[in-house]
């Protein structure tokens, strides 16, 4: 496999045709990562720049490399290794600059926020060059957002956690364009009639290798949020249910969002209390119940890669053995290219890692 390379207005640099090894991680509703593995020659080392872009030519996406470090392997070489974000990770590089307050279609919402921070912001030294927004879906799920100076690409990751959207930036060559879409998977589960069925099972033959996981460890379904004020006055909203053994709260203090507009004048109870109830959505979708099956996948079963299942996708997972059946989405798909051609696919929501709960908790 040949890796193409542009410079970051994306002109054509090169081809590195030969690299040790490379790993391809695609997210649905997080940014994608990459890292790759290759000889150190003078060619290489000025190839593989920081800032530089990496594109191989069956994916849509690309990577920015924002890392480089050279070491000296056990057999004597000397590794250039490089490593970064997709291409959606130049949005990580903005803040919501101010106050934003968005209602309506949660689509729009997030076009509105990249839009306003990163292609047409009020001061043009915050544009991110070439990036345009992609064809509107017209999805439905609502959202009432308020959010004041946030990184704007975990702003936008909370978005689409809780709607159920997946989001990625397609580099377009041709027009010279990095181009934000949003996207929602197909439903390739056993029960549907609509697509055809992706059922990945061990009894198939189409799973190498699985790890299950089913944890309650992060696990909270209901959320009190609460605003402005205080003690009784305080502006309070829960959302999420349960009883007994099954309630699992949570608490999300969210007093810095104001209730007053930019002239300072209060915000009706009818728009305020929406914003709290988003809080709360994205506060459950960020602890959900671990349900998970990392598997790696035979890639010469019955079941196509890209094909007949792909990133974002909710497919049918079982085994017979362990007693265990899921309908999940396919939430990541590692692609690795080392001694052939290996892909890893998560299906379901990983373990939180303590960076993740670490965001939580700073939110």
């Amino acid at each position: 496999m040949e890796l193409y390379v542009f410079d970051k207005e994306l002109n054509f640099l090169g081809i590195l045709d030969g690299f040790f090894s490379l790993r391809w991680v695609r997210r649905y509703s997080k940014c994608g990562e990459f890292e790759l593995h290759c000889g150190l020659t003078p060619a290489t080392l000025n190839l593989l720049n920081r800032g530089n872009i990496i594109w191989k030519n069956d994916c849509t996406e690309a990577g920015i490399i924002e890392y480089r470090n050279i070491t000296l392997n056990v057999q004597k070489e000397e590794v250039l290794i490089v490593s970064g974000r997709f291409l959606t990770g130049y949005l990580n590089r903005r803040i919501i600059w101010g106050t934003e307050r968005l209602y309506g279609k949660a689509e729009v919402v997030i076009r509105t926020l990249v839009k306003n921070h990163a292609i047409n912001p009020d001061n043009p030294e915050r544009v991110i060059p070439m990036l345009e927004l992609g064809t509107l879906k017209g999805f439905t799920q609502e959202v009432s957002k308020q959010v004041s100076y946030s990184n704007l690409l975990e702003t936008i990751e909370g978005i689409a956690l809780a709607s159920g959207f997946g989001f990625r930036t397609n580099l377009d060559l041709t027009n010279k364009k990095l181009v934000f879409d949003i996207y929602v998977g197909l439903n390739r589960t056993a029960g549907q009639s609509v697509n055809a069925p992706a059922i990945f099972s061990q009894e198939f033959e189409n799973i190498l290798e699985q790890e299950y996981t089913d944890s309650l460890d992060n696990y909270r379904n209901v959320a009190l949020v609460g605003g402005v004020g205080e003690g009784p006055e305080r502006k309070l909203v829960t959302v999420g249910s349960g009883e007994g053994l099954e309630r699992f709260e949570i608490f999300a203090d969210r007093r810095d969002l104001s209730n007053e507009d930019e002239n300072g004048d209060p915000i009706p109870d009818a728009e305020y209390l929406p914003l709290l109830e988003q809080v709360g959505h994205e506060v459950l979708a960020e602890n959900t119940e671990i349900q998970t099956f990392d598997s790696k996948i035979n890639l010469r079963s019955n079941l196509v890669y890209k094909q007949d299942f792909d990133l974002g996708d909710i497919v049918t997972c079982t085994s017979k053995k362990w007693g265990v059946t899921v309908d999940t989405r396919i939430t990541e798909i590692e692609e690795i290219y080392e001694h052939g051609f290996d892909v890893n696919v998560t299906f379901g929501n990983s373990v939180p890692t303590l960076i993740d709960k670490i965001k939580q908790v700073v939110r």
